[in-house]
């Protein structure tokens, strides 16, 4: 791992991770008829809520609460191959690293098991004065599974 994420080859190698599907809407591309750049670090953080909401740390939750906070500090992606309109993105949560208060994840995004775009996002967990605190052991334990080898 690079000190701002994964690369591009660790995440094309990783295993099958958690994944979650959704459909390229309409809305999602742009006028060549594919999806819109800035929308793949939507992709990716629709399925990260949904990785926290199926590990119990609801991100809804969270932000009433204010249980936990963890703003993103860097994103980034690399597209590989274009993703239509009506295309099912298989969007995995493929790697995850825990530092301190910084958690990094990383995504792999395929059509048709095909990769269409790998990136990382750079997680900090924060008070609600926002000064940086350690992530709820839930959030722990719901990375583990990702946490390199």
């Amino acid at each position: 791992m690079s000190d701002l994420g994964f690369s591009k080859p660790e995440l094309l190698a990783a295993g099958p991770g958690w994944s979650h599907v959704l459909a390229v809407h309409f809305q999602d591309i742009d006028a060549a008829g594919i999806v819109y750049y800035p929308r793949i670090l939507s992709y990716f953080h629709d399925a990260y809520v949904a990785f926290l909401d199926a590990h119990g740390c609801s991100l809804a939750e969270a932000l009433k609460t204010r249980s936990f906070l963890a703003p993103i500090k860097h994103a980034e992606a690399d597209f590989l191959a274009p993703m239509r309109f009506g295309d099912q993105v298989d969007v995995a949560l493929v790697r995850a690293q825990l530092q301190g208060s910084v958690l990094t994840v990383g995504f792999r995004a395929s059509v048709d098991g095909r990769p269409t775009a790998v990136g990382h996002s750079v997680h900090v967990f924060v008070d609600a004065g926002f000064q940086r605190a350690a992530p709820p052991p839930a959030i722990i334990a719901a990375f583990a599974g990702l946490a390199e080898g």
